[in-house]
């Protein structure tokens, strides 16, 4: 079939818009956000947009990848299977012709030449195009080889362990110092302070809620030490952004969410969307910074973390993999005040 420019574009508009829709449906049903999140954590090589494509063409998905790289990989795609559509990043060069923009592939011969000269101005932009991934389910790949593809999360048993890396984390990726104190307050389990940069936690609860606590803060260390107004407008967006971020993470470590903090992040997206100066835009550009900040914590764990699995719980998460089913508790710190969990 001949490549139809028109029809792509289009195509490439209503894939925005079904991002801009989704991001209306968890302003009228935060579950649903909280579900979204959940599904996010198996798709952090993914951007956020594209996420949330997969997610509203197949909320079941856990693995995705395109036709060709199945195959690459010894897997094929079952006959009359059909893939999501995600807008694929791609660079094309464009030459400055007499001040105006040429792309490569259409420039002349004799302009190309002068390009590999260097005797023309080039500049190389971003453009999107559609493309077609694949779950893994929808492949000819045996359940028992899906660990070699994802991760299945963490057992509680090493949560204690996941705490300390996560301190190490904050500590030298981030510069940010880790206090457990004696707070006054029973309810005051943490809190991050910008202006010493530094995460102070109470250390009267078990290593899960502390765990649990501290993605949170650590969440508002990466993303908001110093604030960009021009990006973050409110309280709530800051809040939300932290929440969301702690999901992931809590998520993926295998951690309960109770009641109180569904409610303390439905409320703090309400907020933000009921803010007229926080558009469809910035509410999906605050899923995108979050998802960044999960994946920079994930692969750092990841990498300090599973030289050191055992045998035994490698073994536990390989058995998971018989019932791939979407994790429905995570947990999240109670309530507090601005930064403070």
């Amino acid at each position: 079939m001949a490549y139809d420019p028109a029809k792509s574009e289009q195509t490439k508009e209503e894939m925005k818009q079904k991002v801009i829709e989704l991001a209306k449906n968890f302003k009228d049903n935060p579950q649903n956000m909280i579900e979204y999140l959940q599904f996010s954590t198996r798709f952090y090589n993914y951007s956020s947009r594209n996420t949330m494509l997969i997610y509203q063409q197949n909320p079941g998905a856990m693995f995705c990848n395109s036709y060709k790289a199945y195959q690459d990989m010894g897997y094929s795609v079952k006959r009359g299977e059909h893939g999501m559509k995600i807008l694929v990043p791609t660079i094309k060069t464009y030459l400055n012709i007499d001040g105006s923009p040429v792309t490569l592939s259409k420039a002349t011969k004799e302009q190309k030449e002068a390009y590999k000269l260097h005797r023309i101005e080039a500049e190389q932009r971003i453009h999107f195009k559609v493309g077609t991934v694949f779950d893994i389910a929808q492949t000819n790949c045996h359940k028992e080889d899906y660990p070699k593809y994802f991760d299945l999360g963490y057992t509680s048993e090493q949560h204690k362990q996941l705490y300390e890396l996560m301190k190490t984390y904050c500590e030298k990726e981030l510069n940010c110092k880790v206090h457990e104190n004696q707070f006054n307050s029973v309810s005051l389990r943490g809190f991050f302070d910008p202006a010493s940069n530094s995460i102070s936690l109470s250390g009267m609860f078990d290593d899960s809620t502390k765990l649990s606590v501290l993605t949170h803060e650590t969440a508002h260390a990466i993303l908001h030490k110093e604030l960009d107004k021009t990006q973050i407008k409110s309280e709530a967006q800051m809040e939300f952004e932290a929440d969301a971020t702690s999901v992931m993470l809590q998520s993926y470590f295998g951690l309960q969410i109770p009641e109180s903090r569904q409610r303390h992040l439905a409320d703090q997206y309400k907020t933000m969307c009921a803010d007229k100066s926080i558009s469809s835009a910035d509410i999906t550009k605050s899923l995108d910074r979050s998802h960044r900040a999960y994946k920079s914590v994930a692969d750092n764990i990841n990498n300090s973390l599973k030289p050191e699995l055992t045998p035994s719980i490698k073994n536990v998460q390989a058995a998971q993999v018989t019932q791939p089913i979407l994790p429905n508790q995570i947990a999240m710190p109670d309530m507090g005040m601005a930064m403070m969990m």
